[in-house]
């Protein structure tokens, strides 16, 4: 088809899992949950807690450093920091001054470090500076709260070693917290995922940050229970509740021997007293929880309690056993989401599984997509019949010529499908790494049409038929996915999905024949494609009655069945050409047609001889116009296709020429347009047909074809 173009018409780390919500349904049934409202309640407590404590010679320095370390939810741990510090009474304010001065300081330095960032003229994200910077407004804020301190005390013994206080100890705290917010390990896959997050890694440097990890990690639990130690409710000590949950935590999701080290840190600065009491939790539990949870959580409570009453008899006993009955009535329903980790396999074995499973369905897919050569064969089955009561003999040559040009498109079109996309590969494999599948698979095939498909080890299958990792994978790709298909084969899950329809194309129409006793000769149809693209078309056969319509009707279902199966619109139309040129009767239809693509709503008009179609958006209107001749006539096609800019709200008009002169603006049907639309699509198309019947000069076949872009809910 000879086509003439117009232009247009018109952060990883514990918290980088902060926002992200847990998932919404467990494979157990379990119901909803809002992990980002629990996760911001939690920093909220933390900066609390940690605002209020008291270490050394009056320095308060933990809030401070927890402002400092964090990369996320600032504003809330300042907040709790500066809720805290007022609770310890005049001397609270100006701590509370001091945290609010951190934090603006922060503010500061990150709005202009441009270092983290790879285009010098990007804007820097908040609080994403560097290790050392972060220090540095621990360290400034402190050493203001100390010089004020002598100020307001004068200089000494005293005044000195709170300023040496509170310049170093946030400083410290800064540095020990930030391993655990900045290893690459993100909350969810340390609380859900099913990798070794502590497992052993190649290279001293990764060695060292994991280490790293582990001591921030413990210093970070040893602090928050020591935060916990002055609160008690009805006797209850608070400390030791969170001792217990955190202890039996960390034997369930990683074994007897993190969970005893978890143990005796988390109470160590506490009291030292009953700190090998968690201990002994931790490691009982962990030797159990294989067998059964109640097990586990009863040999850790009944341990910790006997060293208890071992050590301080009945109120040790009594120190103990209310505390550890409390924590596993609250750690019950945690536990149930948390998978225990796969400590024993190795990321190449994960890897060579993954390979495995991907490898199988990827071929699969493959074999699959004979989808556009079946297509092809159905489409001339199907067309045959039509064709063979339509042309005579002289149009064979023709006819075989679009045959073997569709043919031709399916097999390229085939070949794009089964193509690996290396470069969006790359860009979803860290998506998938990071949300906890380490040593997973992940592909993507296609050139438009996108097919995913990824495998990893899940235990529970939690991970993959999370809600978020679709919505992760959504906006690393840019585009919509289909709803996931799952497999499974032991531990090992996988997932396969493709492209979906972003955007739908809503029309209605409305129709009336040049007279009474006659039936109309235009034929309107509105499909979609197994590709994705939403068709409007008008196919207007020259003439009026049954002739007319004959020729109309056989277009429009010709063009239907060959752009339904993949067919181009430009080999269709060459297709259609040499049949109506070809019938048993000299005919011609005037073709109109627009073409949505409901992946990325680019659009455009291909018209052969049809009348003015028109985009309405908002307040503006913009004309399609086109001098084309209709189908049937020439031996080659004469077609123009025009690219529109359309944008969701849009409102798309066609009409057949007996419903607008091609020749004119039709200033009524303008004035029209540029009103206000029918809230219904069928009375706005009627109340157009009702205004070219009004304003119609000759007497011809009418009809009116009104279409909506909109979003998929």
């Amino acid at each position: 088809m000879e086509v003439k173009t117009k232009k247009k018409v018109k952060g990883t780390g514990l918290l980088s899992s902060l926002g992200d919500s847990l998932r919404e349904q467990v494979s157990t049934g379990g119901g909803t949950g809002n992990f980002k409202l629990w996760v911001n309640l939690g920093t909220l407590m933390l900066g609390f807690l940690f605002g209020g404590c008291h270490l050394v010679f009056g320095a308060y320095p933990l809030g401070l450093a927890f402002i400092s370390a964090l990369p996320e939810a600032v504003w809330l741990a300042t907040l709790g920091a500066v809720l805290g510090a007022l609770t310890i009474g005049r001397s609270g304010i100006i701590y509370a001054l001091i945290c609010v001065l951190a934090v603006f300081l922060r503010v500061i330095i990150s709005g202009n470090d441009k270092s983290r960032t790879s285009d010098s003229d990007a804007q820097p994200k908040l609080f994403s500076e560097g290790l050392s910077l972060r220090v540095s407004s621990a360290v400034i804020s402190g050493f203001v709260a100390g010089i004020y301190e002598l100020l307001l005390e004068g200089i000494s013994a005293q005044g000195l070693l709170f300023l040496a206080a509170m310049v170093i100890l946030p400083s410290v705290f800064t540095v020990a917290f930030a391993g655990a917010f900045h290893h690459g390990i993100g909350l969810r896959a340390l609380i859900f995922g099913t990798k070794h997050c502590f497992a052993a890694t190649e290279g001293k440097r990764e060695r060292g940050k994991l280490v790293y990890f582990r001591v921030s990690l413990l210093v970070f639990i040893a602090l928050a229970a020591f935060a916990l130690n002055k609160y008690k409710i009805f006797g209850i000590d608070t400390s030791f509740v969170f001792a217990a949950v955190i202890t039996l935590f960390a034997s369930k999701r990683f074994g007897a021997l993190y969970g005893a080290v978890v143990g005796f840190v988390s109470s160590a600065l506490v009291s030292g007293l009953y700190s090998p009491a968690f201990a002994l939790m931790g490691a009982g539990g962990g030797v159990l929880f294989p067998i059964g949870g109640w097990y586990a959580v009863s040999l850790g409570c009944t341990l910790a309690s006997v060293w208890g009453a071992y050590v301080a008899g009945v109120s040790g006993f009594l120190s103990i056993f209310p505390e550890s009955f409390i924590a596993s009535c609250i750690i019950f329903p945690i536990l149930r989401f948390s998978p225990r980790e796969r400590a024993s396999e190795t990321k190449e074995s994960i890897s060579r599984r993954a390979t495995d499973m991907v490898g199988t369905m990827a071929l699969a897919y493959r074999n699959r997509q004979t989808f556009f050569a079946e297509s092809a064969e159905r489409a001339v089955a199907e067309l045959a019949p039509k064709i063979d009561g339509f042309c005579n003999d002289s149009g064979v040559f023709d006819a075989y010529l679009a045959f073997a040009r569709m043919l031709s498109e399916a097999k390229e079109k085939t070949l794009n499908k089964r193509e690996l996309d290396e470069s969006l590969t790359d860009r979803i494999e860290p998506v998938f790494r990071n949300f906890g599948f380490d040593g997973g698979i992940i592909r993507a095939f296609g050139d438009r049409m996108k097919y995913i498909i990824c495998s990893g080890c899940d235990t529970d299958g939690t991970l993959i038929t999370s809600p978020a990792l679709k919505a992760q994978l959504e906006e690393a790709c840019g585009i919509k996915l289909s709803a996931p298909e799952y497999y499974r084969r032991d531990d090992m899950v996988l997932m396969e999905c493709e492209a979906a329809a972003k955007y739908k194309l809503e029309g209605a129409f409305a129709c009336e024949s040049r007279s009474n006793d006659e039936i109309s000769g235009d034929s309107i149809k509105l499909f979609i494609s197994k590709e994705l693209f939403a068709y409007g078309l008008i196919c207007d056969g020259m003439g009026s009655g049954a002739e007319a319509r004959k020729a109309a009707d056989f277009s429009s279902s010709f063009l239907e069945i060959a752009l339904k199966n993949g067919i181009g619109e430009a080999t269709a139309l060459h297709m259609l050409n040499a049949a109506l040129r070809n019938g048993d009767e000299e005919c011609s239809v005037a073709a109109d047609m627009f073409v949505l693509d409901l992946l990325s709503c680019e659009a455009k008009f291909i018209k052969s001889g049809g009348a003015c179609s028109y985009v309405k958006r908002g307040a503006s209107l913009f004309r399609i116009k086109s001098e084309t001749m209709p189908l049937g006539l020439l031996r080659r096609v004469d077609a123009e296709q025009i690219t529109a800019s359309v944008t969701m709200g849009d409102y798309i008009i066609m009409l057949s020429d007996g419903a607008c002169d091609p020749a004119s603006d039709s200033v009524w049907l303008v004035e029209l347009l540029n009103g206000e639309p029918e809230p219904r699509l069928d009375a706005y198309a009627e109340r157009i047909l009702s205004a070219a019947r009004k304003n119609r000069r000759t007497a011809d076949d009418m009809s009116v074809l009104v279409m909506k872009v909109e979003s998929v809910a």
